[in-house]
């Protein structure tokens, strides 16, 4: 009776792992990508300030220099992955700001440049998605998605409670 009982919970255990994972949630490699809003098809940008420093937003999907919509996403050495724009020199990252405010930023090595991305789709036939989250290799309380949000400013910000992956489009771009 005791084996069964054990058995029964961690069943549940299971379950309950498989849901908060989304379904083919698997992890993005290397390359250069591009993530669009679902809500409206805009897309995640660079900021347009001086060298790509500052607040990320959503615009039009172009490949213009100045508002590209492409991000280089790499594996870090432990396991987080940098999201950086593509040949900045110097290099600069997705960084997460203590207001959960969403920047970029020329200091692509401390806690705050370290993401989870992984993608997937509803099935057949559906959009792809992608899964922006903060996952700070410190184990810090920072975690969190990346969202489009309309209450704060530049739209992006990270959401700590649980939320829904299906927010960004994913197209590869090279």
């Amino acid at each position: 009776m005791r084996s069964r009982v054990i058995a029964v919970m961690a069943a549940a255990v299971a379950a309950t792992a498989a849901l908060a994972q989304p379904a083919h949630a698997a992890p993005l490699v290397d390359g250069v990508y591009r993530f669009a809003a679902l809500k409206d098809g805009k897309c995640l940008m660079w900021p347009k300030s001086y060298k790509n420093i500052g607040m990320v937003s959503l615009g039009a999907c172009t490949d213009n220099g100045s508002t590209s919509a492409n991000w280089h996403v790499r594996q870090r050495p432990n396991g987080t992955m940098e999201v950086s724009t593509p040949g900045s020199n110097p290099r600069t990252c997705l960084r997460l700001e203590t207001d959960y405010r969403v920047m970029v930023n020329d200091n692509c090595a401390d806690k705050y440049a370290e993401w989870t991305v992984s993608y997937g789709s509803a099935g057949p036939g559906s959009v792809v998605w992608a899964d922006i989250e903060h996952t700070p290799g410190d184990q810090s309380n920072s975690w969190g998605k990346l969202v489009d949000s309309p209450d704060v400013t530049g739209r992006i910000v990270v959401r700590r409670a649980p939320i829904e992956p299906h927010y960004w489009a994913l197209q590869q771009v090279s």
